[in-house]
C-alpha cells in the first residue's frame, strides 16, 4: 500500500459561513462545503440545489445543430432510411438506443448499427457504411465516434451518404467532411458547455429537433434516464447542464425503468434502482459494456429498446452471464498482469505489461487494476498475430494522450483523452515503445515519480457524523467527476477492535472506530483493497482517517431495517506520522 499525499482544501472564514447560512438557509456543513466549491453566490447555491430542466441551455447554440436538426427533420418527412450508428460502449448503446426509440416514435425510418468491437474496431468502420449503401440509407447519425473517422465518413460521402456526428470527443486541427458536426469540444463552437457525454450531444439533437418540428419537449426530457445512465458510466464532469441531467435522469429511474433496464436489475440481483451515478457506474455500467466485450454490443441496444418484458427478461439473462464470464476473464488477466508486475522496476515511471491474446474485451480494466495496485499510468496489451492492441489508463498529472503522441512513430494507431486510450503497435516495437514511454511520462511529472492524492474537504469530529449530517449531503448530490463526494478527516482516533480483513483473500479492511474513552461514539469503517494495511494498524496507537460518508441499511434476522452510518476510507496513517498539505 503506498503512501498517498493528503490535500486539505482550505477551510472559509465563519463570516463567509455564516451570511451564506443566514442568506441561503443552510446549515454550517453544507454552506462550507458548497463555499469550498466555488458557489458564494445565493443564486448560484440555489441553482446548484436544485437543478432544473429551465437551466438547461438551449440545443440550437450548438455549432452545426440548425443545419443537423434541419436535415433529419427533411429526412423524416421525406420518408428516407436513417442509419442511427453508435459505438459499443455504454455511451455509444445508450444514445444508438434513445435516438433510435424517439425517432420511431415521430414516424422515422430508422436502423441501428452498432460495429462489432474486434471485427471492425472502434469508430465508423468502412465495414458499417458499405452495409449503410447496400441497403440503401441516405442518412447516418453517428453517435459517441465520428469526429476522427475520416475515411469512412468521406466513403460515405461518396456513395451519397450524409452524415450527422453527435460526438464529444476531442477534435484534431481538422475535421471529417460531414454533411454536420455536433461535438462542443470544437475550437469554433460557442456552445456554454463542453463536458458532455456523447449520449448528452445526442439528446441535445433530439431537443433541436423537438423545438424544430413543435413537439411536446416532455417527450425529450423522458429519454433522460438513458442520458444519466451515459453520464454515470463514462465518468464526464458532473457540472453544468451533465448535473442537471444526471440528476433528473436518476429520478426518473427511481421513478420507472424501461422493461430491459428492469430486467437486467433483476438478472443480476440488484433490488433497487440506482440511487446515485456511483451506483450507476459500479452496478448498470459495467454489465451493459459486457456485451460488447464480450460479444456483440447490439443486444444491448435491443435490450433498452424492448417493449416487451418476456423478452426483456431473456436478453437481461444473457448479457448478464456475458458479465459473468466477463468476470472470469478479468481475474485471469488481472492475476498473470500482477505477476508481469512483480518482476518489473518498481521504480519505473510507468506500468506496460502485454499477454498472448489476453481478451481485448477486459485490458482496460485490468489497465485500471495495475493502476490500483502500483500507481503509475498502465498500458495492458493483448499480442495478435505479430501485432499488439490494447488499453491505457492513467493518472492525475499524467495526460497519457499526449504521452502517446510522443511516441506515435511507433505505433500503428491510437486514440483517446487525458485519462485513456487505445492503441496498437507491432509487437517488434514494444521495448522501444517503452522506453520512449518512459521518457514521455517522466518529462511531463518533472523527473518525480507520481503519488496517489487524497482530495480531502475538512476535518470533523466524531460527534458530527449523523444521519442528519448525511441527509444535509445529500443536497449536494449526485456526486462524481467535477463534484466529488465530500472526503472529510478524523484525527487522533483509535481502533476499539482488533482490525480484520473481509472478503476473497482478505482483500478489504474493516475496523471499528472510536475514543477508548466514549465506546458509545463508534463507527465501522471498510477500507476496499486495504486487506494489507490491517496488520499495520495493529501496531500503531492512535490513526488518522480520510473518508467518505456512506448510509447502510441492513435488516437483522428477526429484526426491523437498521440503518447506521459507515466510513468508506480513502487513506489510513498512523497519527503524528504525517502532515496534511
Amino acid at each position: 500500500m503506498e503512501n498517498s499525499n493528503w490535500i486539505v482544501k482550505t477551510k472559509p472564514g465563519q463570516g463567509e459561513i455564516e451570511r451564506l447560512m443566514e442568506d441561503a438557509g443552510l446549515t454550517q456543513l453544507v454552506a462550507s462545503l458548497l463555499l469550498q466549491r466555488g458557489l458564494s453566490q445565493v443564486k448560484d447555491v440555489v441553482d446548484f440545489l436544485n437543478p432544473g430542466f429551465t437551466a438547461l441551455h438551449h440545443p440550437l447554440l450548438m455549432k452545426d445543430m440548425r443545419k443537423a436538426v434541419n436535415r433529419l427533420h427533411e429526412a423524416i418527412e421525406d420518408e428516407e432510411r436513417i442509419l442511427i450508428y453508435g459505438d459499443y460502449d455504454v455511451d455509444g448503446t445508450t444514445a444508438v438506443a434513445m435516438m433510435a426509440s424517439y425517432l420511431e416514435g415521430v414516424g422515422a425510418q430508422i436502423k441501428t448499427y452498432i460495429p462489432h468491437r474486434y471485427d471492425e474496431g472502434y469508430g465508423v468502420s468502412a465495414e458499417g457504411v458499405q452495409w449503410a449503401t447496400d441497403n440503401g440509407y441516405s442518412l447516418m447519425i453517428t453517435l459517441d465516434c465520428g469526429t476522427k473517422d475520416f475515411s469512412s465518413i468521406q466513403q460515405a460521402k461518396e456513395q451519397g451518404i450524409d452524415v450527422i456526428i453527435c460526438d464529444h470527443h476531442l477534435p484534431e486541427s481538422t475535421l471529417p467532411e460531414a454533411y454536420a458536426i455536433l461535438n462542443p469540444k470544437q475550437s469554433d463552437c460557442d456552445y456554454p458547455f463542453k463536458e458532455l457525454s456523447g449520449c448528452g450531444v445526442a439528446f441535445k439533437l433530439l431537443q433541436g429537433l423537438a423545438h424544430t418540428m413543435d413537439l411536446p419537449e416532455g417527450g425529450v426530457l423522458e429519454e433522460l434516464d438513458l442520458v444519466a445512465i451515459s453520464i454515470g458510466a463514462d465518468l464526464v464532469e458532473l457540472t453544468d447542464e451533465n448535473r442537471i441531467m444526471a440528476s433528473q435522469g436518476l429520478k426518473q429511474l427511481k421513478k420507472r425503468q424501461r422493461p430491459g433496464i428492469f430486467a437486467l436489475m433483476r438478472a443480476a440481483g440488484i433490488q433497487q434502482a440506482p440511487q446515485s451515478v456511483r451506483d450507476i457506474s459500479f452496478t448498470l455500467g459495467p454489465r451493459i459494456n459486457a456485451a460488447g466485450r464480450m460479444d456483440h454490443a447490439q443486444r444491448v441496444v435491443d435490450l433498452l429498446m424492448e417493449k416487451s418484458e418476456h423478452r426483456a427478461t431473456e436478453v437481461a439473462r444473457e448479457i448478464e452471464e456475458m458479465n459473468l464470464k466477463r468476470r472470469e476473464v478479468d481475474e485471469a488477466t488481472t492475476e498473470q498482469a500482477f505477476a508481469q508486475l512483480e518482476k518489473s522496476n518498481p521504480k519505473a515511471f510507468c506500468t506496460v505489461v502485454s499477454g498472448k491474446d489476453w481478451h481485448r474485451g477486459v485490458v482496460g480494466i485490468v489497465a485500471s487494476r495495475l493502476i490500483e495496485k502500483r500507481f503509475r499510468p498502465s498500458i495492458v496489451l493483448s499480442e495478435e498475430d505479430g501485432i499488439l492492441i490494447g488499453s491505457a489508463r492513467s493518472v492525475d498529472g499524467v495526460d497519457i494522450h499526449s504521452a502517446l503522441e510522443e511516441c506515435a512513430s511507433l505505433l500503428s494507431q491510437f486514440g483517446g483523452h487525458t485519462m485513456a486510450a487505445g492503441l496498437s503497435l507491432p509487437t517488434e516495437n514494444l521495448d522501444a515503445f517503452k522506453e520512449l514511454l518512459e521518457a514521455a511520462v517522466k518529462k511531463q511529472l518533472g523527473q518525480v515519480p507520481p503519488q496517489r492524492k487524497v482530495h480531502c474537504d475538512q476535518e470533523v469530529q466524531l460527534s458530527d457524523l449523523t444521519l442528519e449530517a448525511f441527509r444535509e449531503l445529500q443536497q449536494l448530490e449526485p456526486f462524481g467527476p467535477g463534484n466529488p463526494t465530500p472526503v472529510f478527516i478524523l484525527k487522533n482516533v483509535q481502533c476499539l477492535r482488533p482490525p480484520r480483513t473481509i472478503g476473497v483473500q482478505g482483500k478489504h479492511l474493516k475496523i471499528t472506530i472510536g475514543h477508548p474513552e466514549n465506546e458509545q461514539q463508534s463507527i465501522d469503517a471498510i477500507g476496499w483493497n486495504m486487506g494489507l494495511l490491517a496488520s499495520d494498524i495493529k501496531k500503531w496507537n492512535r490513526l488518522d482517517l480520510a473518508f467518505t460518508l456512506v448510509k447502510n441499511t441492513w435488516k437483522p434476522r428477526g429484526w426491523e431495517n437498521r440503518t447506521e452510518l459507515n466510513l468508506h476510507l480513502r487513506s489510513v496513517r498512523e497519527t503524528g506520522t504525517w502532515e496534511g498539505q
